[in-house]
C-alpha cells in the first residue's frame, strides 16, 4: 500500500483521546474510530439525536418594551441601562446535540496487546484503517446504502466480544437474522428533553419521564463471521460474543423520529425498530465486498471532483513524502511538528493540501444527506453536555461550516441548510413580531435543530453573545452566495431573503445625522471601553450590523433580476441602501468596529473580526475599488494578531486571501497548522492554543469543526476568486493570493460563481486554464479572466470547455500599492 501525503492521515498508536480518533460518516451516521487492535472503540453519532422537541418556545413578557428601552438607552449613551434592558429579551437556551452509542470490540490475543503498525484515514476512499499483527480493520459509512461497515481480517482463529452502550435510556433485543449464522441486535432509545425548555444553565438535562417528551431513535446491528456468534443481553452493556473467527463483519443502521424540517416523521419507537430491521433486511443479499465498492464509488464521486497539488513534482522543491509505504511515511503529528520547526519545510504545501482535502472529506462525511445541518462539531460528538451544546452558533460558525461548499464543488450540502433555514424562519417570524414588532423573520446568536430563534439566556447572559438579531440575515446571505455557484443561481433563496429583508428594514432607525442604523446594537462577542474605562457591549450601529444589512439588501436586488419580488420591498431596500453608512477608518488607520470613535476595543486581538465582514464573506469592502479602505482592513487584520482560536485563524486566512495578501494568508495558514494536544495545550509553549489536533480536526480549543471548513475556503480563495462582476461579466481572478511557497502547482475542479468549474496549472512563468462552463446554454462571454491585474476574454469553448494559456507577470500589486505582488 502506497500513501499520498495529500490524501492520507497516519498514526502508529491507537487514539488515546477522542480528538485523536479518525472521523467517518455519510451525513446521517458518523463515528470516531480509535484504531486499537485489542480494545477498539467506535463512538457513533446519528445526526438526528438532539435533546428537546419541536414545540414552540415561550418568549418573555415585556420583551418588546425591553427592546425599545434598550434603544433609548443606547441612543443616549447609557450602555449599562441598554445592557440591562437587552437581558430582559432572553428566552432560555438552544438544545444540545447528543452522542448516540459506543461499539467496543475486544480481541483476545493471549499475550501482550499488539500495537498498530499503522492507523490511517484514507480521505479519497472514505475508510479508517488499522493494521497490526493478525489484524486488518477497515471501517467506513456508506453514502450509497446508509450503513456503517466494519470488516476485520483476523489471520488465525480468534475470540471477540463486541459490546454496545449508550448514554441514553435504551432497550436492546436480539432478532432473527436474514443471513445464516449472523446475529442481529436492535435497540429502542430515547433522548430526554431539557429540564425546562425556557430555563438556562449548562446542566439543563433530565431523564425523560415518558416517551412523549423524548426523541425516539433506534439502531440495528448485524454481525457476520466465520466463527460461532451469540448474543448476550445482560446488563450493563448488551454484547455479541464470537469464538474462533478469522474474519468479522459489522453492519450498523439507525433512524430517528423527526425529519430535518422538524416534523414528526414516524409516530413511535416500534415504527423505528421496524424501519431499521427492514433496512438491514434489504442489505442482506449484498456481500461486504459489494457494499464496500458501492460506498467507495459514492464517496469518490464527490471527493474526486476537486484535487489540489500545491507542490507539483515538477516544481523547484518537490515534496519529500510522495508514494511512500505506511512504514516509511512520518505520522501526521510528526509532519505538523516538522513544519512548525521549519516553516520552509518542503512538506509544507502538501500539508496545506491535506488540510484542504480534510475539509472536503469532512464536508462530504458530515454534510451530505438528509438531516439537520452541520453543527459546531459537524456530526461528531461524544458528550451529553458538549461544549457550547454542540448547537448552531450563527454569528459566524454555522456560516463558516458552509463557506467552502461552493468553491469546493459540493452543492449537495445546500438542501439541508435551506430546509433548516425555512424551519428557522418560521420560528423567527414569531420572534420578529413579538420581540421587535417587525415583519419578516430574525434569528439570534444560537439555534438548534428545532429552529430556536430568540435571544439565548435566562436574563443573566451577556448581551455580547445573546442579543444579536442579524443571524437570519447573515445566514440568508450565506445561502444566497453559495447558490451563485450553482447554475440556477440564488433564486431558490428568494422567500428567505424577502423575509429577512423585511425584518432588517423594520429594524433600521433614522439617526440624528439622517443616516439609517441599528439600536440597540452589538458586535458579536466583543466589548468596547468607554473613555472613563467602563466596559460595554451594547451601543448603536456596529459596523457588522450595517455590513450584513447592506449585503442582504444588495442580494435581494440581485435576486429580483431573475425572480419576482414585491416592488414596494425593492423600493424600500434601494432607499435604505442609499442611507446606510459604509465602513469608516479611525485615526489609527484601522477599520472602526463601533460607531463612536471614542470607543476602543477591550481586547484588540479578539477572536471575532466582525467589522471585516464586508471584506469576507461579504463583498461590500473591495480593496480594488477602494485601496485606502483595503489597506485599513489589512491593518485591522494584522492588528488582530496571529494567536487565536482555530476557527478565527481560518477566517483570517479567508480575509487575507480576499485582500490579495498572499504571504499574510500563508502565515495564517501555517499558524493554523500548529498541533495542540487533546486538552488544548500547545506542546511547544505549554499554553492553551488554537490550531489542529493530530487528527487535523480544528482545535478552538476545544474541538470545533468550522475551522476545518474555513481553512478549506481560505485555500480555495487564495487560488481563485469569482465574486466580482465587471460590466455584466463574471470575473475569474486567477491565483489572487498565491504565496511563494506554492510557485508551481495544480488545482482541479474549483467551483466559481455562475456555475463554472475551473482547472488551473501554474509555474512562475505561465498559467494554464480550463473553464468548464455550466450545462444548458454555456457562453464564454459570461466570464472574463483576471491575472496579475490584466483582463483576458475567454476563447470560444469546445465541448463546453474554454482553454487559455497566460503569461504571468511580477512586480507591484496593482490593487494595494506599496505591497509586493503575488
Amino acid at each position: 500500500m502506497r500513501l499520498d501525503p495529500r490524501h492520507h492521515l497516519l498514526d502508529r498508536t491507537p487514539a488515546r483521546d477522542w480528538t485523536d480518533a479518525y472521523p467517518i460518516g455519510n451525513g446521517h451516521l458518523g463515528a470516531m474510530v480509535f484504531g486499537d487492535p485489542q480494545q477498539d472503540r467506535l463512538q457513533v453519532n446519528d445526526a438526528g439525536v438532539w435533546r428537546g422537541r419541536p414545540d414552540p418556545r415561550s418568549l418573555p413578557a415585556g420583551a418588546a418594551a425591553a427592546v425599545l428601552e434598550a434603544r433609548e438607552a443606547a441612543l443616549r449613551g447609557d450602555v449599562q441601562a441598554a445592557d440591562a434592558a437587552t437581558r430582559r429579551t432572553q428566552s432560555g437556551n438552544a438544545q444540545m446535540y447528543q452522542p448516540f452509542l459506543d461499539l467496543r470490540i475486544h480481541r483476545s490475543t493471549g499475550g501482550s496487546p499488539p500495537a498498530p503498525s499503522a492507523r490511517m484515514l484514507d480521505l479519497r476512499n472514505g475508510w479508517a484503517i488499522t493494521i497490526a499483527e493478525q489484524l486488518r480493520a477497515v471501517t467506513g459509512v456508506s453514502m450509497a446504502d446508509d450503513v456503517l461497515l466494519d470488516r476485520r481480517a483476523l489471520g488465525s482463529p480468534t475470540d471477540l466480544a463486541l459490546s454496545v452502550s449508550s448514554p441514553h435510556e435504551q432497550s436492546v433485543a436480539a432478532r432473527t437474522a436474514s443471513h445464516p449464522g449472523a446475529v442481529v441486535l436492535v435497540e429502542a432509545l430515547r433522548v430526554g428533553a431539557s429540564v425546562d425548555p425556557d430555563a438556562g444553565g449548562d446542566d439543563a438535562v433530565r431523564t425523560p419521564g415518558s416517551f412523549t417528551e423524548s426523541v425516539h431513535a433506534s439502531w440495528a446491528l448485524e454481525l457476520r463471521s466465520d466463527g460461532t456468534a451469540s448474543a448476550d443481553l445482560a446488563a450493563p452493556a448488551p454484547s455479541i460474543r464470537v469464538h474462533g473467527a478469522t474474519w468479522v463483519e459489522l453492519r450498523l443502521v439507525s433512524a430517528t423520529q423527526f425529519a430535518a424540517d422538524g416534523t414528526l416523521r414516524v409516530p413511535d419507537a416500534a415504527a423505528l425498530e421496524a424501519e431499521v430491521l427492514d433496512h438491514l433486511h434489504r442489505l442482506a443479499p449484498l456481500g461486504h465486498a459489494e457494499l464496500a465498492t458501492r460506498a467507495e464509488e459514492a464517496h469518490r464521486e464527490l471527493y474526486e471532483r476537486v484535487d489540489l497539488d500545491l507542490a507539483a513534482p515538477s516544481g523547484p522543491t518537490p515534496s519529500p513524502y510522495r508514494d511512500r509505504s505506511p512504514a516509511a511515511m512520518p505520522t501526521t503529528a510528526q509532519r505538523l511538528d516538522d513544519l512548525r520547526a521549519d516553516p520552509e519545510h518542503a512538506d509544507g504545501p502538501d500539508l496545506v493540501a491535506l488540510l484542504a482535502h480534510m475539509g472536503r472529506y469532512l464536508l462530504i462525511s458530515g454534510g451530505v444527506g438528509e438531516g439537520p445541518p452541520l453543527n459546531l462539531q459537524g456530526i461528531w460528538n461524544e458528550s451529553t453536555a458538549p461544549p457550547w451544546f454542540s448547537d448552531y452558533t450563527i454569528n459566524i460558525n454555522t456560516e463558516m461550516n458552509y463557506w467552502p461548499s461552493g468553491p469546493g464543488q459540493l452543492p449537495e450540502v445546500l438542501p439541508v441548510l435551506r430546509t433548516w433555514l425555512e424551519l428557522l424562519s418560521r420560528q423567527g417570524e414569531r420572534v420578529a413580531r413579538e420581540v421587535y414588532g417587525a415583519r419578516g423573520w430574525t434569528a439570534h446568536h444560537n439555534s438548534d435543530r428545532w429552529g430556536f430563534a430568540a435571544p439565548v439566556g435566562d436574563g443573566q447572559d451577556r448581551p455580547q453573545w445573546s442579543f444579536w438579531p442579524l443571524g437570519g440575515a447573515w445566514l440568508t446571505s450565506t445561502l444566497v452566495d453559495l447558490l451563485r455557484f450553482t447554475p440556477e443561481g440564488p433564486s431558490p433563496a428568494a422567500a428567505l431573503a424577502e423575509g429577512a429583508a423585511r425584518f432588517v428594514l423594520d429594524l433600521l432607525i433614522e439617526l440624528p445625522d439622517g443616516t439609517l442604523g441599528t439600536a440597540p446594537s452589538t458586535s458579536p462577542e466583543n466589548q468596547f471601553v468607554l473613555p472613563d474605562g467602563t466596559a460595554g457591549e451594547v451601543h448603536v450601529s456596529t459596523t457588522s450590523d450595517l455590513a450584513i444589512i447592506r449585503q442582504l439588501l444588495t442580494d435581494l436586488l440581485e435576486i429580483s433580476r431573475t425572480t419576482e419580488v414585491e416592488e414596494e420591498l425593492l423600493e424600500l431596500a434601494e432607499a435604505a441602501l442609499s442611507r446606510l453608512p459604509g465602513e469608516r477608518v479611525l485615526p489609527s488607520g484601522l477599520i472602526a468596529e463601533w460607531s463612536d470613535d471614542e470607543l476602543t476595543d477591550l481586547d484588540p486581538h479578539h477572536r471575532h473580526q466582525s467589522h471585516l465582514i464586508g471584506v469576507y464573506p461579504g463583498t461590500g469592502l473591495d480593496p480594488r475599488r477602494d485601496p485606502a479602505l483595503g489597506q485599513a482592513a489589512r491593518s485591522s487584520l494584522v492588528e488582530r494578531g496571529f494567536e487565536s482560536t482555530g476557527w478565527s485563524l481560518a477566517w483570517r486566512i479567508c480575509l487575507a486571501a480576499r485582500l490579495e495578501d498572499a504571504e499574510l494568508g500563508h502565515r495564517f495558514l501555517q499558524r493554523a497548522l500548529h498541533r495542540v494536544d487533546a486538552d488544548g495545550t500547545d506542546p511547544v509553549t505549554g499554553g492553551i492554543s488554537g490550531g489542529v489536533y493530530s487528527s487535523l480536526l480544528c482545535a478552538h480549543p476545544p474541538f470545533q469543526i468550522d475551522g476545518n471548513f474555513g481553512a478549506l475556503a481560505g485555500v480555495c480563495e487564495m487560488l481563485l476568486q469569482s465574486h466580482r462582476v465587471q460590466d455584466g461579466h463574471r470575473e475569474l481572478s486567477l491565483l489572487p493570493a498565491l504565496p511563494a511557497a506554492w510557485s508551481t502547482g495544480r488545482a482541479r475542479g474549483l467551483g466559481a460563481r455562475g456555475g463554472a468549474v475551473v482547472d488551473l496549472g501554474w509555474t512562475p512563468q505561465r498559467v494554464e486554464l480550463a473553464v468548464h462552463l455550466p450545462s444548458g446554454d454555456p457562453s464564454a462571454d459570461d466570464y472574463v479572466v483576471e491575472l496579475d491585474g490584466a483582463m483576458h476574454p475567454l476563447p470560444t469553448p469546445e465541448h463546453g470547455v474554454a482553454r487559455l494559456s497566460l503569461t504571468r507577470t511580477t512586480g507591484q500589486d496593482p490593487h494595494l500599492p506599496g505591497r509586493t505582488g503575488r
